[in-house]
């Protein structure tokens, strides 16, 4: 029988008493950081737009588009959540098997819960937990590097992580699950020459994954049948798309035992996973040594063969930066705002803030090299980043993971210092209070009685 079933029946067997308190908590703060994300995402590019085209198409009132407070079918709704908690590139990521988990799995959580209604608290922890387990056990699975296989595995894998969240919170059976991610291996895609392109349909990809599950979950239970043999088949997910450049053992070793959830990094400054241990290693050094920007006369940065292709080229892109996501996947620009204003903040990802004069004047001292000691411990996950400062007296030099990562985790206070800065770039301002208010009901989750309490308490914090 195909390892797929061994994946459901975890997932479906899998209660809420079963599960330990870090991966409880992994869940809540998961839920904790989708929630910011999303309502920041409601002012960035494109997010408005995508939304009033889902509104004007309309349809069946299921469920919520946060913040906006409209109801739309679930699949549209899931898909309108997961593209506005992408959209500014300050959700998780597992920097291992490199997935955005929660952009998927939490709005098709959400959505279906919604739509299905009656779910209480403990089933949505139990559900994300287990839709998060997939995830991440498919990813690591994966030895192709993303360079190499062309694919972005968020929504690639998110497909199934989607189509598994919808299931469980619909209490699909056995067989009719299977057939839910069978129906959605038909669909998985994700590509890099979206985010290659610095197109604003890098941020929408894991939203399609988002949609999809959805809907497969609902093809099966009206009783359209997938492929089965989704894992080990003749041509099954890893070979189809990943030429067998894999290790399926990862899929069940220590399956229900280990919980991949707490391993998640938080991001404490809004881009991409690569940049993120460059940037605080640059704001490290400055602290730790008092430094001056005026001072600086060069700056090394070692970094992978992938950091390198993803975050570093094209230089003529990566060294100017036009637009706001160029800014999103350039480590030269995360470095030089970090040297000139001490932050990378939501606030620097702007316009104006990719064309500051003396952020600019600095990125031209920032140099980078391929380090093969990271390339052969890291291989195709995310490492973290030496830099070097030279200044007119003397060298500096430090090396760390940046706060948010598992070695360096955050705590609840970080988290809800990251929650509320994100608050004040929801496209509708919040009431006052409200957020405490939203912290206070997820952090007592698994007292809800029903699920679309805690969505509409989330709807109703806002000024309308």
């Amino acid at each position: 029988m195909d390892t797929i079933y061994d994946l459901v029946r975890f997932a479906r067997n899998l209660r809420y008493e079963d599960i330990p308190e870090d991966a409880l908590n992994g869940a809540k703060m998961l839920l904790t950081d989708i929630i910011a994300t999303t309502v920041a995402g409601t002012t960035a590019t494109s997010s408005k737009e995508v939304a009033d085209l889902m509104f004007d198409w309309g349809g069946k009132e299921e469920s919520s588009v946060l913040v906006y407070g409209k109801k739309l079918p679930a699949h549209h709704a899931a898909f309108v959540n997961s593209l506005l908690s992408h959209a500014r590139d300050y959700d998780e990521v597992q920097s291992d098997a490199i997935v955005h988990t929660g952009i998927s799995v939490i709005p098709t959580t959400m959505a279906t819960a919604e739509a299905v209604g009656g779910t209480d608290g403990k089933k949505i922890l139990s559900t994300i937990v287990a839709a998060d387990d997939i995830f991440i056990r498919m990813g690591l699975a994966i030895k192709a590097s993303i360079m190499e296989s062309g694919w972005i595995y968020s929504p690639l894998v998110g497909h199934f992580a989607s189509a598994a969240a919808a299931s469980l919170i619909m209490g699909l059976d056995e067989e009719t699950m299977v057939n839910a991610l069978g129906i959605v291996y038909s669909q998985a895609a994700g590509n890099q020459q979206a985010s290659a392109d610095t197109s604003l349909t890098k941020r929408m990809q894991p939203a399609f994954a988002a949609r999809s599950g959805v809907f497969s979950a609902y093809l099966a239970r009206a009783g359209v049948t997938g492929a089965k043999n989704i894992i080990d088949g003749r041509y099954n997910f890893y070979k189809v798309y990943l030429k067998d450049r894999c290790d399926k053992s990862i899929l069940t070793e220590d399956l229900g035992k280990k919980f991949w959830i707490p391993t998640l990094t938080y991001k404490p400054y809004p881009v991409c996973g690569l940049i993120l241990s460059g940037a605080a290693t640059a704001r490290k050094i400055m602290l730790d040594n008092n430094l001056k920007v005026e001072d600086i006369t060069a700056v090394e940065v070692g970094v992978t063969k992938q950091t390198m292709d993803i975050v570093v080229e094209p230089k003529d892109v990566k060294y100017a930066p036009k637009t706001v996501v160029d800014a999103q996947f350039s480590l030269p620009f995360g470095v030089a705002n970090i040297l000139t204003k001490g932050h990378l903040l939501l606030s620097d990802l702007t316009e104006e803030g990719i064309s500051d004069p003396e952020m600019l004047s600095v990125i031209g001292k920032i140099h980078f090299h391929e380090d093969p000691g990271l390339e052969e411990k890291y291989g195709r996950g995310v490492a973290p980043s030496p830099v070097v400062i030279h200044t007119k007296d003397g060298v500096y030099e430090d090396c760390i993971f940046q706060k948010g990562h598992p070695s360096n985790p955050f705590t609840k206070e970080d988290m809800k210092e990251k929650f509320m800065d994100a608050m004040k770039f929801s496209a509708i301002p919040l009431k006052s209070g409200a957020a405490e208010n939203i912290l206070s009901m997820i952090d007592n989750l698994e007292d809800i009685k029903d699920f679309s309490e805690f969505i509409a308490t989330v709807n109703s914090s806002f000024e309308r």
